[in-house]
């Protein structure tokens, strides 16, 4: 299997040639660990060929046809191959509900060969202008037309959200960590209207799990009789329904 690039228009997107000789057949992999926390290493071997996968089937395979997703061992489609833990901050003023900070921890064995040449990345710490636009450019950007896998209901319709703000990566005790606001495109008055939100992928591909509880918490300056709950969705099933996300309430 070789990894790559292909250039459309002004930007690069990866894309994935398979080779079917010889190729060893993959062990089933336990069950990954519900518990909340940070997650075990991950082997950064298996990580850096199904990272991608995801976006290839989303992005890639619409555009050029070309990816024999066919072709993969039933094995890749069975459990997922990318793990976040993440938190968020709800931001207000005063009882509406304007935007939601993130956090994203990935789980060790990030592919930064896939990303770009980080060879003189730092060991620890923020990263550089030019490092974040690169994980930005070639990582990041385009989750958006999934809203970045966050999902905000008011009175059980989904609401949008727009770009990400203040986009930031840092190295964190070995940690790829991801942090940006994401703002509502239209504000909701959490006193008025039932508001819930949760981060989650609707496939197999990548498992999102709360880094802390509560998962959700409110910004400083939020009123006092405000609140969040978390819950399991049971409203919005993934996993191909075997799985019901955990989302949080939000009521002033």
């Amino acid at each position: 299997m070789q990894m790559s690039f292909l250039k459309r228009g002004r930007s690069y997107v990866h894309y994935m040639t398979l080779r079917t000789p010889r190729v060893t057949p993959v062990p089933p992999q336990p069950k990954a660990n519900r518990s909340a926390g940070l997650r075990p290493s991950v082997e950064p071997s298996a990580t850096s060929l199904l990272f991608p996968l995801r976006w290839l089937r989303r992005y890639l395979f619409p555009a050029c046809c070309a990816l024999p997703l066919a072709a993969l061992p039933a094995l890749t489609q069975a459990h997922p191959h990318v793990w976040i833990n993440y938190s968020m901050v709800a931001q207000t003023q005063g009882t509406t509900l304007i935007a939601m900070q993130q956090t994203w921890i990935f789980s060790k064995g990030f592919p930064f060969s896939l990303v770009g040449d980080f060879s003189g990345m730092p060991k620890s710490g923020p990263l550089n202008a030019s490092y974040t636009a690169t994980f930005k450019a070639q990582a990041f950007s385009l989750l958006k037309s999934s809203d970045y896998f966050t999902h905000v209901f008011v009175d059980g319709k989904t609401v949008a959200v727009g770009e990400a703000r203040n986009f930031s990566v840092s190295i964190e005790q070995g940690y790829v960590v991801y942090r940006f606001l994401l703002p509502l495109m239209k504000p909701v008055d959490v006193r008025r209207e039932r508001v819930t939100l949760g981060v989650w992928d609707d496939t197999f591909f990548v498992d999102f799990e709360s880094a802390a509880q509560p998962v959700l918490t409110l910004g400083a300056g939020s009123p006092g009789n405000c609140k969040a709950a978390s819950f399991e969705d049971h409203d919005h099933p993934i996993f191909g329904g075997t799985v019901f996300p955990q989302a949080s309430r939000l009521s002033c």
